[in-house]
Order: C-alpha cells, then structure tokens, then sequence
C-alpha cells in the first residue's frame, strides 16, 4: 500500500514532504482517545529528535480545529505537524480497524473494549498502568509535580515508595492515564465534537526516502499502539542513533 499517495489523493493537495527524508505518518482515532493522548505525549518528547534525524512527522486525528487546539497545547505537540479530519473517511480508505461497532450509542461500544471485547490485550496494557513495567521508562522524576486535574497533590518521588529504579513503577502509568483522562472529561464536549468516532483505532507508518514501509503498525485494540508497549516507539532507534 502506497500510503503516502492515498493520504494525499484523499486531501486532494499534495502534502509536503521534503525529497530524501523519511517520514513518519501517525493516524490516530479520536483526538479524545486514551491512545491517541498517550502516544503523542511519547512523540512530543522526541520530536527534536526527529527534525535532526531528517524524518518529517505528521499526526492525523478525527476531530475538529479546535479539538486539535486543545489536543496539541495539553501534548505539547507542534499543531503544524497536525491535521484534523472530521469523520474516520481516510482510516477506511487505509482499512483500519474501526473497533467495536454495533447498534449501541459509541460509549457503550467504547466501554466493551475497556473491558477488553474486540480489544485484546486491553486488560493487560490497563494491569501494566497499575502494576508497573520493568521493561518501561519512568515517566515522573523526582520533583516533577503530579496536578491531579487543578490540584497539585504529589511530586514524582511519590513512586519510590514501590521502587527507586528508573523503569516503570506501579500506578504510575495509571497516574497518567487519570490525568489524561481528567483533561479528556472536563473538555469533553470541544474534544468529541461527534461521538461516533470515538472506537476507531489509528495506525504507525514510517517511511524511508524512497516512500517505502520501514515499520507499520496498525491497531486492533484499545490502549495498543505500539507492537513493543513497553518500548513503543524503539522502531525509531536505528532512525534516531
């Protein structure tokens, strides 16, 4: 699949992408995804890191403009790297997974895959958030402070009541995932402007120069987006070193 001509056929206008660099297309669901806000904010922190590496990255959500506005500013994702689609056209076109879908509202359809029907793997990437990881990074140093919605309860060093090692301890991905989710839930109405979307699954494409697939991931589940979740984004290792 050529998937760089079908995203710009789709557009109708040619996306710019700059001769003899790779580049890294990410389709994500709805911009209020658990997914789609974890997986940017793993991407945010390397996008220095890219534009040295001569890789151009761009992220398409299913949203409006403003969705996109608040989606960036909360992910600390450049917006110019951001197209927002309004409905889930262009992740047929490419036959994505659309999720569980069925005569229910999407809601309902989006709480069956939390509890893991047409989701596999969702229940253990959701233990993963409360029982650690040792093969993950840790997301909170010391002295970060922890903002619980508008409150600032912990720092990061909380964590070291499980461990003092520098991977993933318990409840701190889940203390991320509530944060997010808080964020998510207060603003509910600008990120979901049409409910419909909320079940559909993205996809990872990195292209090299010749616009030929050095790694593609579709997804199939909820809370996967990656096929290392510990590591999610190592298929960028020999890209970025």
């Amino acid at each position: 699949m050529n998937y760089k001509n079908l995203i710009n056929e789709f557009f109708g206008k040619e996306i710019i992408f700059l001769d003899q660099r790779k580049k890294l297309i990410v389709l994500i669901g709805s911009f209020a995804d658990f997914d789609s806000f974890e997986y940017s904010q793993q991407l945010s922190a390397n996008s220095n890191k890219l534009a040295m590496n001569l890789v151009d990255f761009i992220l398409i959500g299913i949203g409006s403009e403003r969705s996109k506005e608040f989606f960036c500013q909360f992910n600390n994702i450049d917006i110019k790297n951001v197209i927002a689609v309004r409905n889930a056209d262009l992740h047929k076109k490419l036959n994505l997974n659309a999720g569980f879908v069925s005569p229910m509202p999407a809601i309902i359809n989006l709480l069956v895959m939390c509890a893991g029907i047409s989701s596999k793997g969702t229940i253990n990437e959701v233990l993963r958030g409360y029982l650690g990881d040792k093969n993950a990074k840790s997301l909170f140093a010391y002295d970060d402070d922890i903002n619980i919605g508008p409150f600032s309860l912990f720092k990061g060093k909380m964590f070291n009541i499980f461990s003092k090692q520098q991977n993933l301890r318990p409840f701190e991905l889940a203390t991320r995932r509530l944060i997010n989710m808080i964020e998510i839930l207060s603003n509910w109405n600008t990120y979901v402007p049409d409910t419909k979307f909320l079940t559909q699954r993205g996809a990872t494409i990195l292209l090299n120069e010749k616009d030929e697939v050095l790694y593609e991931y579709i997804s199939e589940s909820l809370l996967g987006y990656a096929n290392k979740m510990s590591t999610p984004l190592s298929f960028l290792d020999d890209v970025l070193n």
